[in-house]
């Protein structure tokens, strides 16, 4: 998760079925590309509900995790849902890392790098704690043009409320829109060698429009708990206009969105003799 006050971000359960299931669904492809190696200590940084941890334990017998997260109540709920003894989680920032240099093997954070209050000086405390060698990576959405869950949601909401939207946006900025141009130069920037980069595309099923529209209900994130503050004012027209964007992909019935993120990873550099 974010490093955002935890009234934003109050309610993990509620945010594990709105964004949760995107963060679950991605795990696998990223860890594909990270290369984590089993038998290996990983970081998992911003680790929100546990998804990229349990994904971890699940499927390396022998790889150890430690999850950290600015946010007491999700640290708490990562601990229920990854009980394995290989998974241990605590609160901390990003930003300063309470681990010694070369700690941990491989240092990841899925899909929280844009919401950092200082991308760079996170990444940095990455690559300080990832011993010489070993991986620091990340993926973000591509939220100029990736993820239609998202998007379609604004686009109705500025027609319902175009004042709200403006205000919203006003208080609560979107994160930084990287590409993966943007994401080479920050790992560069950190001092990263070996720099590659990907992108992870996936699709969600949704059983129905209400498969769909209900955790945008239950207030877990600010977009959230923006989008039922507007449903309530507009007498429904926020979901009204939302399902009607959703006509092309028969909004009564099942149907599938796409999504695209960008990957990138690197190695902590080896102390020249």
């Amino acid at each position: 998760m974010p490093d955002t006050p935890a009234t934003s971000y109050s309610n993990p359960a509620a945010y594990e079925r709105f964004m949760g299931r995107w963060s679950e669904r991605l795990t696998h492809s990223f860890l594909r590309f990270t290369e984590v190696q089993d038998g290996q200590h990983v970081l998992d940084v911003g680790c929100g509900t546990g998804s990229l941890s349990r994904a971890l334990v699940c499927s390396r017998a022998m790889v150890k995790v430690t999850g950290i997260d600015p946010i007491p109540a999700y640290v708490s709920f990562a601990r229920e849902v990854v009980p394995q003894r290989r998974a241990q989680f605590q609160v901390s920032t990003a930003e300063s890392l309470p681990f010694p240099d070369g700690a941990f093997d491989a240092a990841l954070a899925l899909l929280v790098l844009q919401d950092f209050i200082d991308a760079r000086k996170a990444v940095c405390e990455m690559a300080r704690v990832t011993r010489p060698g070993g991986v620091i990576a990340t993926c973000q959405w591509d939220f100029q043009d990736g993820l239609p869950m998202l998007s379609l949601f604004w686009q109705a909401a500025e027609v319902v409320a175009p004042d709200a939207v403006f205000r919203q946006r006003g208080q609560h900025p979107p994160g930084q829109v990287a590409t993966l141009n943007d994401l080479q130069a920050l790992w560069q920037r950190c001092g990263l060698s070996h720099i590659k980069m990907a992108t992870l595309e996936l699709s969600m099923e949704f059983s129905s429009f209400n498969d769909y529209w209900q955790p945008f209900l239950e207030g877990s994130t600010p977009t959230s708990a923006f989008a039922a503050a507007v449903n309530t004012q507009t007498g429904g027209a926020l979901a009204r206009v939302l399902r009607d964007k959703l006509s092309r992909v028969q909004p009564d019935g099942p149907f599938v969105l796409p999504a695209r993120a960008w990957a990138v990873k690197g190695t902590a550099c080896i102390p020249r003799r």
